[in-house]
């Protein structure tokens, strides 16, 4: 079921990263490690938490924090950051809801 949800996306790929780095879902390429980096240095410079980060370049990725430690990873060649960005928020309850079943 996750991973039909994640790839009926049109021109997006999607991958959901478990805390640990693997894959649970999707067919799209994610880094963990770097998200947790991330997730470190806010909480080492105090300025709250990570819940989304955007990479913006020949192709657009949106990475979002999902409940349990897992990461949504959402990339496109052809959508603005900003697409994938609201595709992410709309996603990230009904994956949470899919998780906890």
């Amino acid at each position: 079921m996750l991973t039909r949800l994640l790839t009926n996306l049109d021109r997006i790929e999607a991958c959901l990263l478990s805390g640990e780095g693997d894959i649970v879902g999707g067919d799209g390429k994610g880094n963990i490690t770097l998200f947790h980096r991330a997730m470190k240095m806010a909480t080492t410079l105090k300025i709250g938490r990570i819940d989304e980060m955007w990479f913006e370049g020949e192709t657009t990725t949106v990475a979002t924090a999902i409940r349990g430690g897992s990461s949504l990873w959402l990339s496109s060649d052809v959508l603005p950051v900003g697409r994938l960005s609201h595709e992410a928020r709309t996603l990230r309850p009904v994956i949470e809801d899919l998780l906890e079943v």
